[in-house]
């Protein structure tokens, strides 16, 4: 047998194994989906992740008033967003 023809060969077989691969992949996403809305999952790793307030990694107190919150309020601030 020819070798371009061997490596035609192989190259569909190899396309046809890449089609099965990505159908069943497909298939066991679609599944997993299924699966996560029929027991209630939202499917959001990241929905309960809080994102700190500072660059130092700290976060905001709850009960703090946020009209005293530097940089938010003031002369100063009103500057900035006027100019």
């Amino acid at each position: 047998m020819h070798p371009d023809l061997i490596w035609a060969i192989a190259h569909e077989q190899h396309k046809e194994t890449l089609a099965r691969a990505d159908a069943r992949r497909l298939a066991r996403a679609a599944r997993a989906a299924k699966k996560a809305r029929r027991h209630g999952d939202d499917g959001d790793p990241l929905a309960g992740v809080r994102i700190p307030d500072y660059v130092d990694g700290t976060f905001r107190p709850e009960n703090e008033d946020r009209d005293n919150v530097p940089g938010t309020s003031g002369p100063e601030c009103r500057t900035r967003v006027a100019s």
